[in-house]
């Protein structure tokens, strides 16, 4: 089993579990995520996971990489993981110990070691993840920020009224007994 080092340029998460793992196949979870990487900010990162493959598997093997191209768009689409949580680092480079909600579209490069393996007679590589630098995270789904622009004379906030801190009472015309729920 051949590995090496890697670290990725920056990209766009896609389906990340990086703040905690995903029971769904596993039961003690799994951390992953998938980074949308531009293909030339990639090119050094893929050629090196693939000279790996060819100097473990030979240049005529076949075998599997989580590393594809998005027919789309063309960028490059790169799957991480790990049963372990991945260490958090900032833009700056120093080690978070609570990192933000991660959620898809989260700026980030990811590194850890990429792992050459044979099981049951199929060979591949598998692209573990050991840390995580957040650039520009997302913290929730919806993309954050205002989808709406201004409507005049609508509804503002300041114009609501305060909302009460005691419930009204009910008045009841006193024949309770026969309430049926």
């Amino acid at each position: 089993m051949a590995k090496i080092k890697y670290i990725t340029p920056q990209g766009r998460a896609k389906y990340p579990w990086l703040n905690k793992p995903d029971t769904q196949f596993s039961a003690d979870g799994v951390y992953s995520t998938y980074l949308i990487m531009g293909q030339e900010e990639a090119a050094e990162f893929k050629q090196s996971v693939k000279d790996l493959a060819i100097e473990e598997f030979g240049a005529k093997a076949k075998y599997t990489v989580p590393i594809e191209t998005d027919e789309e768009t063309g960028d490059l689409v790169a799957k991480f993981k790990s049963n372990y949580l991945p260490t958090f680092f900032d833009s700056s480079g120093e080690v978070v110990t609570y990192a933000p909600a991660l959620f898809a579209g989260s700026m980030l490069a990811v590194g850890g070691d990429a792992v050459t393996y044979t099981v049951q007679g199929k060979k591949g590589i598998s692209l573990r993840l050991n840390y995580v630098q957040i650039i520009d995270p997302v913290g929730t789904s919806s993309g954050g920020g205002n989808p709406f622009g201004t409507v005049e004379g609508g509804f503002v906030k300041a114009d609501a009224p305060a909302a009460p801190t005691q419930a009204a009472p009910v008045a009841t015309d006193g024949d309770d007994d026969d309430f049926d729920f």
